[in-house]
């Protein structure tokens, strides 16, 4: 198939991990044979001024790609705003549309303002609705009031089993780690959604009681000083390691050397993170929330809690720090295979041939 994909989320030399996710998908459907042009945005500057420029720019190469290509569909990734201009190119192609989403885009296109509306709109009318997790599908049909008629699956991007693998080799002496230290990984940013305050209370119990030596948080966001002044308060300042924001190898790196994952969401899409970590050999622990129950099966790859809970999080972080990383890994790696990115990108190009007139047929099927 020959696919116009418009993203407000894309990697650049700048920024090499904003929306790298869509990017894989990208690399794998090219791979697959068909034929993917990009319009993307590659600036994760926010604000009023911000959007406002780099919105209008994306609109200006997607209604220019659109009048110049030919293509059999238009996929528009994050429903705010892409949707509708999703839209605005499949009518001018005269093509089916599917529009794609992954989490907090869900709750941007619930809200007040003209691209809330023409994003819910635009997802209304769209000829297929692709959501990150069964949760947030049945989120973005409910709140989102998407008509029966429209499909809506739940279809998540894949890891890129390439970038996360078990290590080849001990990191820990990279990272200054001790080779008996027991380390929790926090991945993702420093949000109130993402429950980085319940986290450092957890970890500061688990440090007092002498089951877990260090906790490495990487991401960056407006709670990083909370998380920093939480942990000076607490006694533990020395403990924790704000890695901020770093590059996909050494996500990687560091979820092979980590015992455990902890993700303590109130909030998610799906978790990818859990499965990177998974994929790496490592357990998790993560919360009831979103699409992290779809993809941690638990107790055979690690813990499920509900959020906002301190003492049963460093409960179960306990438990799997007691059982040790090694009873985990084959699990964990052979779960994460079944989720990598080719094989989504096929479950994506499946879902497309049912509203694309004549793909099956051109697929040979």
């Amino acid at each position: 198939m020959r696919l116009l994909l418009v993203t407000n989320m894309y990697p650049s030399p700048d920024d090499p991990v904003f929306g790298v996710f869509v990017a894989g998908q990208v690399r794998a459907l090219r791979a697959l044979g068909h034929k993917v042009t990009v319009v993307p945005n590659t600036v994760s500057a926010t604000g009023a001024a911000a959007n406002v420029s780099k919105y209008s720019r994306l609109y200006s190469a997607t209604r220019a790609a659109a009048q110049k290509g030919e293509f059999d569909a238009v996929v528009g990734h994050f429903l705010y705003p892409t949707a509708w201009l999703a839209r605005m190119a499949a009518k001018k192609v005269g093509c089916p549309y599917a529009v794609v989403a992954h989490g907090t885009d869900v709750v941007s296109a619930s809200g007040s303002g003209t691209l809330a509306r023409l994003s819910r709109e635009a997802a209304a009318e769209a000829d297929l609705v692709v959501a990150v997790s069964e949760d947030l599908a049945s989120r973005v049909r409910r709140e989102l009031a998407i008509p029966e008629r429209v499909p809506v699956r739940a279809i998540h991007m894949g890891v890129d089993l390439a970038a996360f693998h078990p290590p080849d080799e001990d990191a820990r002496p990279d990272l200054g780690w001790d080779a008996d230290e027991r380390v929790a990984l926090f991945v993702g940013n420093l949000t109130h959604a993402k429950g980085v305050d319940v986290l450092v209370e957890a970890f500061a119990g688990l440090a007092a009681e002498g089951a877990c030596d260090r906790l490495v948080l990487v991401g960056d966001g407006p709670e990083r000083t909370a998380v920093a002044n939480a942990a000076d308060q607490l006694g533990i300042r020395d403990r924790v390691e704000l890695a901020g924001v770093l590059p996909r190898e050494d996500v990687a790196k560091r979820m092979g050397a980590a015992d455990v994952l902890v993700l303590p969401s109130r909030r998610e899409g799906l978790g990818l993170v859990v499965l990177e970590a998974m994929a790496c050999g490592a357990p998790a622990v993560a919360s009831r929330v979103g699409g992290i129950p779809e993809v941690l099966p638990a107790p055979s790859c690690g813990r499920l809690v509900e959020p906002d809970d301190a003492e049963v999080l460093a409960a179960r972080v306990r438990e799997v720090l007691s059982d040790g990383k090694e009873r985990y890994r084959d699990p964990c790696v052979d779960e994460a295979a079944r989720h990598g990115v080719p094989r989504m990108a096929e479950d994506f190009l499946d879902a497309l041939r049912d509203v694309v007139p004549g793909s099956r047929e051109a697929e040979g099927e």
